[in-house]
């Protein structure tokens, strides 16, 4: 999530910065390289498109009304343009294309690039004007690590942010690897877990697809909240997953699902998604782990899938011999020892865990083993048609 602090420095670093390339046309920058090059031809074009007619109020209108990215795709058709060949416009739509066009191959990519669009406003903003906005992107490379931001005046004027501070002008995001790429790579993470046999059934969030003669027991996420998060404010929204682990049958196999929490963006924040978490016919036993996780940008989700697959499989042998409830928290631990060190950029990367979730049992108020997530979850039946 976006920190809350802006010093008295940063804010003077950011004025001094705005002010020495206000009159700087964009060149080549040596210390740029470890940009993202594709990324920033399109934060250039929007800056373009957004200079030009009437498209700026379009545009920004647009993004007013989202609380997530939106596909730059889908914003460029709910806007009226007529584009001259070779134009902004046209430049943005063909990246949009080429992007779209990769996720048509038929084969899982290793990673997942969708381009989306989303407005940072400073607290307290009311109106959007138009001199003040600026255009930017994620940095490449370790959040740790960042220590500036390229952004782009509505002229293609270089400016550089703070990662770390909020800036105190409207931004418009660009990103290849958010809200959207997340939903497809939830889904092909939970294809490749099937495939690997560490699914009975392809997953979702609700029941379908799943049968049941008089219906479905599950366990439903019904408020949560996150203590910490504290993601740079270019980051956006935070991607929250779960992963849900159990014992699928009396050899303790591991029965592991991947489910998005599209709706927890911000920390220090009730949020009642009224989700279901756990669908009991998919386990043994009537106890189950859930634990959360943020998606980190710099790895992607094949890295993340074949660590998973390679850490449950090696549990494969060694725990049939185990009581049921000794094999549950060996599943959980792996889980999270399957993803090194090396796997995190810091530590919000791992939320929390919530280990032996019993069925039928209400929680209230209850905290994961971190500490950092408070939930409430309750027995949920849903009858069969």
């Amino acid at each position: 999530m976006m920190k809350k602090v802006l010093s008295v420095l940063s804010i003077g670093l950011y004025l001094m910065v705005f002010t020495a390339c206000e009159e700087s046309e964009v060149k080549p920058d040596p210390a740029s390289q470890d940009q993202n090059p594709s990324l920033d031809a399109v934060a250039q074009d929007i800056a373009g498109l957004l200079n030009e007619g009437e498209s700026f109020n379009a545009f920004t209108s647009i993004l007013e009304q989202q609380t997530v990215g939106i596909k730059l795709a889908e914003v460029l058709t709910r806007i009226e343009s007529n584009p001259k060949e070779g134009s902004s416009f046209s430049n943005l739509k063909a990246s949009a294309r080429f992007y779209d066009d990769k996720l048509k191959t038929g084969d899982a990519p290793k990673v997942v690039e969708i381009p989306e669009v989303w407005l940072y406003k400073p607290e307290g903003t009311t109106s959007i004007n138009k001199k003040d906005v600026l255009v930017a992107y994620p940095p490449a490379g370790k959040e740790s690590e960042w220590t500036k931001v390229k952004a782009y005046t509505l002229d293609r004027k270089v400016v550089y942010l703070d990662p770390n501070a909020e800036p105190e002008v409207p931004v418009i995001v660009v990103d290849n690897h958010g809200f959207e790429a997340f939903k497809v790579e939830v889904s092909y993470i939970n294809k490749q877990l099937k495939e690997a046999g560490f699914q009975k059934k392809m997953v979702s969030s609700n029941s379908k697809g799943r049968t049941a003669a008089t219906g479905l027991e599950t366990t439903k996420l019904d408020k949560i909240r996150l203590n910490d998060d504290e993601e740079p404010w270019i980051s956006g929204s935070a991607e929250v997953y779960a992963v849900t682990s159990g014992i699928r049958n009396s050899s303790n196999e591991a029965e592991v699902a991947v489910i998005p929490m599209y709706y927890l963006d911000k920390d220090d924040k009730d949020y009642y998604p009224n989700q279901v978490m756990l669908f009991w016919d998919d386990y043994a036993y009537q106890a189950a782990n859930i634990q959360l996780f943020e998606k980190d940008d710099n790895h992607n989700y094949q890295d993340m899938v074949s660590m998973l697959v390679k850490e449950l499989s090696a549990l494969a042998g060694t725990l049939s011999g185990q009581t049921w409830i000794t094999a549950l928290g060996t599943i959980g631990s792996a889980i999270v020892d399957a993803l090194p060190a090396s796997f995190w950029t810091n530590d919000d990367d791992y939320v929390d865990s919530f280990y032996t979730i019993e069925k039928n049992r209400y929680y209230t108020n209850y905290y994961g083993a971190r500490g950092n997530a408070k939930v409430n979850m309750s027995p949920y039946f849903i009858p069969a048609n």
